[in-house]
């Protein structure tokens, strides 16, 4: 959550934020007092940057869901996961960049469930959405509708989430993300409008996970603030595969 005390926090303990003894969360801390930035975001270099976090209640593969989150987009090319619910490689539902747009496919069939017609421009960020009602795949961009199907989805539920890869080591994601959100109800097109620009509080109807980034937690960790206990740990706990935490301009308010 975007909160002045958050980020007077962040500028006072800035040197076990999220990313242990990063210079990034040094600049973070001094940028934010000077200039009120949106919290912090976390960036991924494309090469060996990603996060994971275990299970508790994610939403059944092919079941009522949304995944939801913020990305500044550094470059189209090949396949880059935004995030990952996945149990092994026998299902789950990946929301990323393929094909040179940004889409939703399955992870055991590789099934492309919904994607853009036309590829987000770089360098700027875009609110991202994916849901499925029990009947149809919908994918938003930037609040707007602009993909339905009726594909079939995987089955079984998830057990992990896997944030700017698939496993670690493949579809690496290149660029920032912000304000990751994952629910186990399709979430009405209006509500999705209010997702965008605004935080959450923990314990609404469906929230089973909420990375804003925005913790002073210690160890290589950020705390899920849906309340579900969903943390996510950055690099399995490796410093040269941990994503920096950066300020971040994402345009969400309180």
């Amino acid at each position: 959550m975007k909160r002045v005390l958050l980020v007077l926090l962040s500028a006072l303990v800035f040197e076990g934020a999220c990313t242990e003894g990063s210079e990034g969360a040094r600049d973070a801390a001094t940028l934010d007092l000077m200039g009120g930035l949106a919290g912090y975001a976390l960036a991924f270099d494309g090469v060996q940057d990603y996060a994971t976090a275990g299970n508790a209640g994610f939403p059944q593969a092919g079941g009522e869901q949304t995944l939801a989150l913020w990305v500044n987009l550094t470059s189209l090319s090949g396949t880059q996961d935004f995030i990952v619910l996945r149990q092994d490689f026998d299902n789950g539902v990946q929301l990323g960049i393929r094909d040179g747009t940004v889409a939703a496919w399955t992870t055991y069939a590789r099934t492309t469930l919904a994607a853009a017609p036309a590829a987000p421009s770089l360098g700027t960020w875009h609110h991202v959405a994916y849901t499925y009602d029990h009947t149809t795949q919908r994918l938003y961009l930037d609040g707007n509708m602009v993909a339905t199907s009726t594909a079939t989805g995987d089955k079984r539920t998830p057990t992990s989430a896997w944030l700017g890869t698939v496993d670690g080591a493949t579809e690496l994601f290149q660029g920032k993300m912000d304000e990751v959100r994952v629910w186990t109800v399709a979430r009405t097109p209006a509500e999705l409008l209010t997702d965008m620009l605004h935080g959450t509080a923990p314990g609404e109807t469906g929230l089973v996970a909420y990375w804003t980034f925005d913790d002073t937690d210690v160890g290589g960790r950020c705390r899920d603030s849906s309340g579900l206990g969903n943390d996510v740990t950055l690099g399995d706990g490796v410093v040269a595969y941990m994503p920096d935490r950066v300020p971040s301009d994402a345009p969400v308010a309180p």
